[in-house]
């Protein structure tokens, strides 16, 4: 038997989602009252019971369970189908959300917000800025940037560039302290450190021939912060490994000098992450097509940056 409303499948995935009758009906512009009898016929009408209920909150029933993975598919495909519809006047619909590193979103996902939404006028965009891996799936999001490692083996990603490194200081800090002409003179050297969660990690370098050497550094200042880090830089207290599209225009401008030259940092990958679904919806795509007009292959901090 098939469902007779669709609109059952939307609220029971939110029902679902927010875990409440009364946030589900919210997020809608239903009242509980509303939801719980509009689920209650979704159950009669599938011989199933989807939720167990209790007196504050509710939770999916092992079919209920299964029922919403195959909802929300069901829903993202119609999603996918109504922006195809729009395709050829190019006029996507709905809201988008983006989860980016704070640092990275700030200077480089924020200024490409503009261009999107000029071309796509009825489409909403949030844009979610924190270092915290953030689940796209339990939050729902719709596409996340991300830089590092990926764990999540559900999750689909695309590497967009290479996230390159750099060994900065500024001159006054050399002039006072000497240059490093290999990773082990580092440890004479304070190492100002970013560290979003745990102990700093340890700087990894490559040399010309391949070979690892991989350094312990320390210092007297920590911080999880890109912007705290910089200002610590520029303020002669140190040395720090950096990303270059964090420092590229201090480099260009001279306020900081690259070091180490004949080592390279070890590197990551910067990805753009989306749940793995069959049909990608429209304003998925166009998001990535837009990060990979932008960032793919060698991006533009990486030409200004000298290379």
């Amino acid at each position: 038997m098939l469902v007779e409303n669709i609109s059952d499948l939307v609220i029971f995935v939110h029902a679902a989602k927010s875990g409440n009758f009364s946030a589900a009906g919210r997020d809608l512009g239903f009242s509980a009252a509303v939801v719980s009898k509009r689920l209650q016929r979704l159950e009669d009408q599938l011989s199933v019971r989807l939720f167990n209920r209790s007196t504050r909150k509710i939770g999916l029933t092992d079919e209920g369970a299964e029922f919403f993975d195959y909802c929300v598919r069901v829903l993202a495909d119609l999603e996918e189908a109504e922006s195809l519809i729009t395709i050829g006047s190019q006029q996507l619909k709905g809201m988008l959300r983006v989860t980016a590193p704070a640092a990275f979103g700030r200077l480089h996902i924020a200024p490409l917000i503009p261009i999107l939404l000029s071309r796509h006028p009825n489409l909403d965009l949030y844009l979610h800025l924190s270092d915290d891996v953030v689940d796209i799936i339990e939050d729902r999001y719709d596409v996340a940037v991300r830089i590092g490692e990926m764990k999540d083996s559900k999750l689909i990603a695309r590497n967009l560039c290479v996230d390159n490194r750099l060994v900065v200081a500024t001159k006054s800090y050399i002039r006072k302290f000497g240059e490093p002409n290999s990773p082990d003179d580092l440890l004479k050297h304070n190492a100002l450190l970013f560290c979003s969660s745990g102990k700093p990690s340890p700087w990894r370098f490559y040399d010309k021939s391949g070979k690892l050497y991989t350094v312990n550094v320390s210092g007297n200042f920590e911080t999880n912060n890109c912007d705290a880090l910089r200002e610590a830089i520029l303020a002669d207290i140190g040395i720090a490994l950096r990303p270059k599209w964090d420092i590229w225009r201090d480099i260009e401008s001279g306020r900081m000098i690259a070091l180490l030259p004949e080592y390279k940092p070890h590197s990551f990958d910067i990805k753009v992450v989306y749940q793995s679904r069959r049909h990608l919806p429209q304003k998925v795509r166009v998001f990535i097509d837009l990060l990979i007009d932008k960032f793919g292959d060698l991006p533009y901090w990486e030409h200004m940056a000298g290379n």
